[in-house]
């Protein structure tokens, strides 16, 4: 079987809080094993059954958007309005 998961935080009642899901697949179907919700990353994560520190680590880093793999791109909107007017 193989497991994914995914993470998100909401407001709630002024308090941020962390969800977390642990799902498994297998043959193509897809079932939720875990759920946790917390203010506190961790605990949600063990409520979840998220033991592994790096797949923590990991939907951390994508929920705060520390990703590798962003990249802000500069808009210059000045340059774009110039080129549409001159249509």
């Amino acid at each position: 079987m193989e497991n994914y998961y995914t993470s998100y935080s909401k407001v709630v009642q002024n308090t941020k809080y962390y969800f977390v899901k642990k799902y498994g697949r297998h043959k193509g179907l897809q079932q939720l094993i875990g759920y946790g919700m917390h203010p506190e990353f961790e605990k949600a994560c063990n409520i979840a059954t998220i033991h592994d520190s790096n797949i923590m680590q990991k939907l951390l880093n994508e929920m705060e958007g520390t990703v590798e793999q962003s990249k802000v791109i500069d808009m210059h909107f000045g340059n774009f309005e110039s080129k549409s007017n001159a249509r």
